[in-house]
């Protein structure tokens, strides 16, 4: 190797270690300034290649990755009156551009009365509506599946899952329910959805009732699911995970990890094959006493369960690979995950990146350079981290506190990724 060569490579060396030492300050920030509120900030998100799509409940943006405004729906025009409780259930972005939205319209006393399915072409036009009628269901928490000729909505109801697939053509080929154990009259949490190449799909499901009951043990008990549904939407398999599920997460190969955790006993988990046979649980990092609030992955098949106090890299069989207590300033739940590692919470900053092999830290990231003290809960509950390095998150703006707040969008870039070569774009006021 020359010495030029060796001398570059040693530059770029120094230059990626730098990156890592300082907190990464956003590419661009967006303030989202018409959102009419309360509430004016993020419920939800969903980014790709041509950039993110922001769901702000009463209306849909769509940013390009340079944070230009690609277009703006709203979601009152499901509603007869353009009544002001019409909702976006949720945002799925597509390559290319185009996007499916699901939007409601709620009556005075809270029952549905219409639902849409829109394809928005990359300008936000709509390309096809589809009336999906007044039924009964937990429309603030469905999820939409992408599929090459459609989409897959996931919509919780009373006492199952609804399964609804529509054409490109905005028509409704499909139409399934499955139903799910668990209390009376439960809310429905869709935990994580996954199709397969044959057209199925796994979901995974936490079925449970809000309870304020002293002592807690007299609470219903929740439940949670692992469903395979067909390509048709009829149920293929299920194994039943217990009230104690944390995680439910779905390797490349069809198979699926259960987590299950109880206050400060020992951390269980359990395999379940392609084809729906569970293995026989197993305990976790040596029968150790934790208590797991979550987890995220599988990232290059290793996991991050995260508590209060600190966080275990594990792997399916159960083996510690890395763990990070609180005091190192590195802790919180995983928001996302994705090739280059996870993305957590850090103290004084708004998020770190943290290596699937070890758990360091490759990056921080500082939305605005003011101290994040509350790093347990913090203001950015949405983050996307994509394969060529792109992270985009959310926040509040600055002084916008009490509500009203006005929701902001920031984008960053791993050190060293594709992303990071983006030319710099502020749009922060």
């Amino acid at each position: 190797m020359s010495r030029v060569n060796a001398g570059l490579m040693l530059l770029i060396a120094l230059c990626a270690a730098a990156a890592r030492a300082q907190p990464q300050m956003p590419q661009w920030s967006v303030a989202l300034d018409d959102v009419q509120g309360p509430p004016a900030y993020v419920i939800g998100t969903g980014a790709g290649s041509d950039g993110i799509v922001v769901n702000l409940l009463r209306s849909g943006i769509g940013l390009t990755p340079l944070g230009l405004r690609r277009w703006r729906f709203t979601a009152a025009e499901v509603c007869a009156d353009g009544a002001s409780n019409a909702h976006v259930d949720a945002v799925k972005p597509l390559p290319g551009g185009e996007t499916w939205a699901l939007r409601s319209c709620y009556g005075p006393d809270g029952m549905p009365q219409q639902h849409q399915l829109l394809r928005l072409a990359s300008d936000g036009s709509p390309i096809t509506t589809t009336d999906l009628g007044a039924r009964p269901a937990q429309w603030g928490r469905a999820g939409l599946v992408p599929l090459p000729d459609g989409v897959i909505a996931l919509v919780p109801g009373l006492g199952g899952l609804h399964w609804l697939r529509i054409g490109l053509d905005g028509q409704i080929l499909g139409d399934a329910f499955t139903e799910l154990i668990g209390p009376p009259n439960a809310s429905i949490r869709i935990l994580n959805a996954k199709r397969w190449p044959n057209g199925s799909v796994s979901v995974a499901t936490h079925q449970f009732v809000s309870c304020n009951i002293t002592p807690p043990t007299s609470c219903p008990r929740p439940a949670s699911t692992l469903l395979r549904l067909s390509a048709d939407g009829t149920e293929r398999w299920r194994v039943e995970a217990g009230e104690r599920a944390a995680f439910i997460g779905f390797d490349d190969d069809g198979s699926s990890l259960i987590v299950q955790s109880v206050f400060y006993e020992p951390l269980i988990l359990r395999q379940v094959s392609a084809n729906g046979v569970p293995g026989t649980p197993f305990v976790a990092a040596g029968g150790e006493p934790m208590s797991i609030s979550g987890a995220a992955g599988p990232v290059r098949g290793r996991y991050l369960a995260h508590s209060e106090t600190e966080q275990l890299l594990l792997d399916r069989d159960g083996t510690v690979l890395a763990r990070r207590s609180q005091p190192d300033g590195i802790g919180g739940g995983a928001y996302a995950c994705g090739t280059h590692g996870f993305i957590t919470g850090v103290w004084y900053h708004d998020g770190a990146l943290v290596s699937a092999d070890d758990l360091s830290v490759l990056a921080t990231f500082d939305v605005d350079g003011i101290d994040n003290t509350d790093w347990t809960s913090p203001g950015n509950l949405y983050w996307s981290l994509l394969d060529d390095g792109t992270i985009y998150t959310n926040s509040s703006r600055p002084g916008d506190l009490p509500s009203p707040r006005r929701a902001r969008i920031s984008r960053f870039a791993v050190p060293g990724s594709p992303a990071a070569d983006l030319i710099f774009v502020d749009h922060l006021e």
